[in-house]
């Protein structure tokens, strides 16, 4: 059998106002959009109506773009939706779909539309799903009118596009871009003043088989481990018992995201565990985990866990779950740590670099 064609759906997420609709309409401005198909929500939020040239005939009411891109509205179910895109017959001449955007509501999670990615068909179909989310320069991310779900989009991302950058001094966006760092190190960070080159980074999907931290943000993940904590938002580090199995390793996953609920934003482990030869590669946003993979070319590694919360601790998590099967510990230093502290929180860091790079 062949392989289907790799297709990236990037899941564009960021709150009202931070400059999502913005970024998406330059990126289908440019040239050469012939491979790529958008998905907007029922609100109608992205404004390309002025872009707009063909209406199509079928179910999904596709519409072509004057630079070729298809572009149609979510009104029935995620998944039949970008099945109809996949299946939809390419205008002449044109290349095989090679990318879908799905252009998220300011207000949604990202968790619950990942879940509904997480269909069996589509991993058949060779769908590669990401996640990109907007963060206002002039205004922040986290103002309290909009935490949870800022909260949960910028926890979500595996990267992170700084807009309104002309609008702040560098003084202003170097604060700015640490505590996106500082709220998920594990998203690569998009700060670049020429705009058409930013735009054209963000909607690079990460490669397939990429389970990796970036330059920058192993500098962030450094960065975390002398700085102060969030308030609210906390990035912890576990660390698995000796010899743990696979089921045990599942059932504290699932115990984990029972703990939380809807306070779990982000998990990605690499874990060696004693029934496969190959550490396992989880990854996980709100309490949504995608298929485990194995790694065969880790396999010398050491273990890497890393959790984002929202409004829970790690002691409190350790607390409320009666398996001792993995410790979780604080990455973000206090104020007032010891020294052994920090050194074991760097030594970790180094860690992460050289799995995850």
């Amino acid at each position: 059998m062949i392989a289907p064609q790799p297709v990236d759906l990037i899941v564009l997420c960021g709150f009202l106002g931070s400059g999502k609709t913005t970024l998406l309409v330059d990126f289908l401005q440019q040239d050469q959009m012939h491979d790529t198909a958008v998905i907007i929500n029922e609100a109608g939020e992205t404004g390309i109506d002025g872009m707009l040239v063909a209406e199509g005939e079928n179910e999904l009411e596709m519409t072509m773009l004057a630079n070729g891109c298809v572009c149609c509205s979510l009104r029935s179910s995620l998944v039949y939706t970008v099945t109809e895109l996949l299946e939809a017959e390419r205008p002449e001449g044109a290349p095989p779909l090679r990318r879908i955007v799905l252009e998220t509501s300011g207000l949604s999670r990202p968790g619950p539309i990942l879940a509904s990615l997480a269909d069996p068909e589509l991993s058949k179909r060779g769908v590669r799903v990401s996640v990109l989310t907007t963060f206002d320069a002039e205004l922040g991310a986290l103002r309290q009118e909009q935490f949870d779900e800022a909260a949960a989009q910028i926890a979500a991302a595996q990267r992170i596009v700084f807009t309104k950058i002309d609008k702040v001094s560098q003084q202003d966006l170097d604060v700015q871009v640490a505590q996106a760092q500082l709220l998920n190190p594990l998203a690569e960070i998009l700060c670049d003043p020429d705009r058409q080159a930013l735009v054209r980074k963000a909607f690079v999907a990460p490669a397939a088989d990429e389970p990796n931290l970036t330059e920058m943000a192993v500098k962030a993940l450094t960065a975390t481990t002398l700085s102060r904590a969030h308030a609210r938002i906390h990035v912890l580090r576990g660390v698995a018992m000796p010899d743990i199995s696979w089921d045990a390793l599942s059932c504290w996953l699932d115990d984990l995201a029972g703990c939380c609920g809807e306070k779990l934003l982000r998990v990605k482990a690499l874990v060696h565990v004693t029934d496969c030869e190959d550490p396992i590669l989880i990854q996980g946003v709100g309490t949504t985990y995608s298929m485990p993979r194995r790694m065969t070319r880790l396999r010398t590694t050491p273990d890497v866990l890393v959790v984002i919360t929202r409004d829970i601790t790690s002691e409190e998590i350790v607390r409320q779950l009666t398996s001792a099967t993995v410790n979780l510990y604080a990455l973000a230093a206090p104020a007032g740590d010891s020294n052994n502290d920090r050194q074991s929180s760097l030594s970790f860091t180094s860690k992460v670099s050289h799995v995850f790079n």
